[in-house]
């Protein structure tokens, strides 16, 4: 039943974001974006998905069938499963674990064996390349989120999320955590596979990357835990570093993808590895020295 409560209007914020981002790339690019089903096109994201279910599932033959269908669902399975412990507003949260920032990282670990199955199952070298590069790419990039979140506990003395969002709701008192937000978002672009850095899905190279062979309603899911796995990112950067809702985030992720090139794969993994993990644990270090020396405890 909670499944069901989170699904619901994530599919519906999906939706929208969907619609927004055509729209907004529209603009952006000097074009014009949907504007013919209903007023202003706002029925476009439900017509569009209408007819993404209604076509036929077609199963490569060397695939392995079970696997190549279950796993869609399971990625988007896995995104869901996130929403039970954000809080939606004050006092509003599904289940309130005290270790909801463990489970997370948990869970968002766990989305990577979605995709590698997606790729993997449909037995085609294109999908096989798609999920190891998003594999490679997700695991690089997941331990710099980490260590974002650990800042996150060191000042916030919990690893509760609706602790945390108190504490930032009167004042955003997390400041000292501002310097690495940036870090946070290329981070997050890394971990949804978001341009410039979608080398899993590298149209130019891959052809759709580990979604190739997909269509119909595994297409679907696909397509719903990538903008579901954006929309809680999003979340919680503003959680961690402004302390409230706002949409700013999302319209960053439209407005890069609209604005950046892609980078190389070799480049991607260099920016990870050689660059922000180093300035990240070196932040980690410097943290204490500015908290105590302002008395932000």
């Amino acid at each position: 039943m909670k499944s069901l409560i989170v699904a619901l209007p994530i599919v519906l914020a999906v939706a929208f974001m969907t619609l927004a981002e055509r729209k907004l790339m529209g603009a952006i690019q000097r074009r014009v974006g949907p504007n013919s089903v209903g007023f202003l096109g706002l029925l476009q994201p439900f017509f569009d998905g209408i007819k993404l279910i209604l076509k036929e599932t077609v199963l490569p033959l060397e695939s392995n069938h079970w696997i190549f269908v279950l796993a869609p669902f399971l990625t988007f399975y896995l995104a869901l499963l996130n929403w039970l412990v954000i809080p939606l507003d004050k006092g509003l949260v599904l289940m309130d674990l005290e270790a909801s920032l463990l489970y997370l990282l948990a869970i968002s670990s766990l989305g990577v064996y979605g995709i590698i199955y997606s790729g993997w199952a449909a037995n085609s070298k294109w999908t096989l390349l798609g999920s190891l590069r998003s594999t490679a790419q997700m695991v690089s990039y997941e331990v710099s989120m980490s260590l974002i979140v650990l800042a996150v506990v060191y000042i916030g003395s919990s690893v509760n999320l609706v602790e945390i969002a108190y504490l930032q709701s009167a004042l955003m008192f997390f400041w000292p955590l501002w310097p690495i937000a940036i870090i946070g978002f290329i981070a997050a672009l890394a971990e949804t596979n978001r341009a410039p850095m979608d080398l899993p899905e590298a149209e130019s190279e891959l052809v759709a990357g580990f979604m190739t062979e997909h269509s119909a309603i595994s297409f679907t899911f696909l397509f719903l835990a990538e903008y579901t796995n954006i929309i809680t990112i999003s979340t919680l950067l503003n959680l961690f570093f402004f302390g409230f809702y706002n949409p700013i985030i999302i319209y960053l992720f439209i407005w890069v993808r609209a604005s950046l090139p892609r980078l190389r794969f070799d480049q991607l993994l260099k920016l990870g590895w050689v660059y922000l993990l180093p300035i990240l644990i070196a932040f980690l270090l410097i943290e204490p020295a500015i908290l105590y020396t302002f008395d932000l405890f």
